[in-house]
């Protein structure tokens, strides 16, 4: 008598629950498991509610199916916002995924890397664009327009993808890929929000018109429907077993439907965000797209379009300890800000007493480094005079042995009483006369380089300034066997000539000797000059060998050397490094090259200055 009692008063009770239809936007599928556990685990039936969940068909328009009362709910995409504009009573009482999965899905072997590598490909999707906007903003972004890309309607399909039918799918991100991992196929995703278009997907939505005619069936159908996402996926493999025994129409197998709800989690459940959530100024931003791609010209009015209950007691919860735990925040702030007031006003008259010894302090370090600096000047002139002198010494020599043969000439033929013509007379003459002008001239160039005048500005060739150098070097380069080659074109400049001589000696003193040590049968020394209206640009080079790796970057440092300490100060390239950076203004690298000439292969440190040019 008692379970008879039971029966009829479940009957009853299943007789007074009220009919409710929910119209999908997809086929049965992990996709929609919120509102099978919801119906299977009786969530529905404890607020009184029979729901009849409906499969999409090919000819459903979604949101004539709740114009028309054939549906009391139904799934929709951002495209519902669309509706609303175009005048359609349309209410979303919240979206499930915050994230859309809809992608682009192409093969591994298509050739495609990027979304411009779409540009002219075959993509396979539905014609309607307020439902792919997403893609086509992603491919807007990229600069592809619609008339760009060959549309084909989609077949649902997989396998016209796998045959390349497509070049490319518009997939959802928790199935295609799924399946084609499956199926051991390579492939690539392009997703709209890796370029920025943040979508949102499955939201539930119904009228403005059942809601204010069934207000309370309204809040606890979808106060239930979010109790049964929840536990679909704090329960993703027993929910899977639901839909694989009671849904699967489209016979996926038990972990193709776990998968998917493994990646619809992640797009559901954000950080901070209940579950259906729907922010105003994400849906102004999707509003913003669909102007941009011409699907819709008006604003839309979010006050009806977003159920009033979309923002649930759990969130003005989390709203309200969030504003307290601001306070606070700031409270600290404030307390610390107040301590350390009071700390600067403590330290404040301690901090005036000791500025002026502060700035006292610095001046006598600035004194100091001023004092070094001119240590490191008076150093590399004594190394230069140094350099200079053995270039003399050279250069010299062979004015000195033609003068000592000519006046060996005329103490020889009076010695043995021959006579001497005038003609011989006069051209021995001539040639004392010749080499004693280049010795003279040989004491102007080194009284011109070491002139103390650094203001001495004027325009001058650099291909001639090269010359000078190379006159002042060129004795000791040939008794070293070592061979200019020159390649120069006329380049004028304004500034101090002296300047640049002492730069580039140091670079030819290091190149001449850098071919030394090495001891290489080749030895070679280039001066390579060019310019333009902005710039000119010396390149120098030797066959020295090079400079080692590790040492190259510290070689404009000072006291920085690679010879034997007894060989050199480790000042020269650091006064080139400061003439051509802080006088010429002007920059300077040095690098190893290896280059062959007249079939040899040799390596060096090449060096480039790079001087802007001053016209005067």
């Amino acid at each position: 008598m008692k379970k008879i009692i039971l029966i009829l008063l479940a009957a009853v009770s299943f007789s007074a629950a009220q009919k409710v239809v929910l119209q999908l936007s997809w086929l049965n599928q992990f996709q929609f498991a919120g509102y099978y556990v919801a119906k299977e685990k009786g969530f529905y039936r404890d607020v009184g509610l029979d729901v009849d969940i409906k499969e999409f068909q090919n000819d459903t328009d979604l949101s004539s199916v709740i114009q028309k009362g054939k549906a009391d709910f139904a799934v929709g995409r951002s495209s519902l916002l669309i509706d609303k504009i175009n005048g359609k009573d349309v209410v979303a009482l919240g979206s499930i995924f915050q994230e859309s999965p809809l992608i682009l899905l192409t093969r591994d072997d298509a050739n495609i890397s990027s979304v411009k590598d779409l540009m002219h490909k075959r993509i396979m999707m539905t014609n309607d664009a307020k439902d792919t906007a997403s893609i086509m903003a992603m491919l807007f972004s990229n600069g592809i327009a619609q008339k760009d890309i060959k549309i084909i309607p989609h077949s649902f399909n997989l396998n016209d993808l796998i045959n390349k039918k497509t070049d490319a799918m518009a997939s959802y991100i928790s199935n295609e890929p799924i399946r084609m991992e499956e199926k051991g196929i390579g492939y690539k995703i392009f997703d709209p929000k890796d370029y920025g278009f943040y979508f949102y997907s499955d939201i539930l939505f119904t009228s403005s018109k059942f809601i204010k005619n069934n207000p309370k069936l309204t809040k606890d159908f979808y106060e239930a429907s979010i109790k049964g996402w929840r536990y679909a996926f704090d329960h993703i493999s027993q929910t899977a077993e639901i839909i694989h025994n009671h849904y699967n129409t489209q016979h996926k197998t038990l972990i193709e439907l776990i998968k998917e709800g493994e990646v619809l989690k992640h797009l559901a459940l954000k950080k901070d965000t209940p579950l259906g959530y729907l922010d105003r100024n994400q849906l102004n931003d999707i509003v913003k797209v669909y102007k941009v791609l011409g699907i819709v010209t008006k604003n839309i009015d979010l006050d009806t379009f977003i159920y009033k209950y979309n923002h649930p007691t759990e969130l003005a919860f989390k709203l309200k300890y969030r504003d307290i735990w601001f306070i606070g925040i700031i409270f600290i702030l404030l307390l610390i800000s107040l301590n350390f007031i009071l700390l600067f006003i403590s330290l404040r008259k301690r901090w005036i007493h000791t500025q002026s010894h502060l700035k006292q302090t610095i001046a006598d370090q600035k004194e100091e480094i001023d004092k070094q600096n001119k240590i490191i000047i008076v150093q590399s002139k004594i190394a230069a005079i140094g350099e200079m002198l053995s270039n003399i010494a050279h250069q010299w020599r062979q004015p000195l042995n033609v003068i000592s043969l000519s006046t060996a000439k005329i103490e020889t033929a009076l010695l043995l009483g021959k006579e001497m013509k005038n003609e011989d007379f006069l051209k021995i003459s001539n040639d004392i006369n010749l080499q004693t002008e280049y010795l003279s001239q040989t004491i102007d160039d080194f009284r011109n380089y070491f002139s103390p005048n650094s203001e001495n500005f004027a325009s001058f060739n650099i291909k001639d300034t090269i010359g000078k150098v190379n006159e002042l070097t060129k004795e000791v380069f040939k008794s070293s066997g070592i061979e200019m080659i020159m390649s120069m074109k006329e380049c004028v400049i304004t500034h101090n000539e002296n300047f640049l001589i002492q730069a580039l000696l140091n670079i030819y003193n290091n190149a001449k000797d850098a071919i030394i040590e090495n001891g290489t049968a080749q030895r070679y020394f280039f001066i390579d000059l060019r310019c333009d209206e902005e710039k000119i640009v010396i390149t120098l080079k030797d066959s020295g060998g090079g400079i080692d790796s590790e040492t190259i970057e510290k070689i404009f440092e000072p006291y920085f050397t690679t010879k034997y300490k007894s060989k050199g100060t480790g000042l020269g390239l650091y006064i080139t490094y400061s003439i051509i950076t802080q006088q010429l203004n002007g920059t300077i690298s040095a690098h190893n090259v290896k280059y062959r000439y007249k079939d040899h292969d040799l390596s060096c440190a090449e060096f480039v200055i790079t001087l802007p040019i001053y016209f005067s």
